[in-house]
């Protein structure tokens, strides 16, 4: 099964006019195993940003909260007046390569970084999470016309 490696997270705070802005750098290592290798077998694969909450001290409310707007694999917006992000399937296969690096930026909000909403004032505790499901092959199932006999 394919893993992740050396991955990292680096935010850069800038200031756009009047406002704050993080530009986010996410990079990492998918490595093919000799199964993924052979079978070619593909992976779904998400990169977002998550608010780490749990195991820290002081505890928090021990949450991993989705950061708005922080997937950095490609998303489609619904339409309407209160578009919804929609991940798009990312589709990664070992090709014969034993591993590939991933590359991927995004400028947000300083504030959409704000995890830890008052009363709790402590730092905001942010991480790259990236998850690879493997998509398995699906079965086929036919069915051929239908024959009527009178066996009587």
């Amino acid at each position: 099964m394919a893993s992740v490696s050396n991955l990292t997270l680096a935010i850069e705070v800038v200031n756009d006019g009047p406002d704050l802005e993080a530009n986010v750098t996410v990079d990492y290592d998918i490595v093919f195993s000799s199964f993924d290798q052979k079978s070619n077998l593909p992976y779904s694969e998400v990169c977002r940003l998550i608010g780490d909450d749990t195991g820290i001290n002081p505890p928090e409310d021990g949450v991993d909260d989705a950061i708005p707007g922080g997937q950095l694999t490609p998303v489609i917006l619904t339409p309407g007046p209160f578009p919804v992000p929609i991940p798009l399937p990312s589709l990664i296969a070992s090709d014969g390569r034993t591993s590939v690096h991933r590359h991927f930026t995004k400028t947000l909000p300083l504030s959409a970084l704000n995890e830890d909403q008052p009363p709790v004032s402590n730092p905001d505790e942010l991480r790259a999470q990236v998850s690879l499901s493997p998509v398995l092959p699906s079965a086929l199932l036919r069915e051929s016309n239908q024959v009527v006999l009178n066996i009587n």
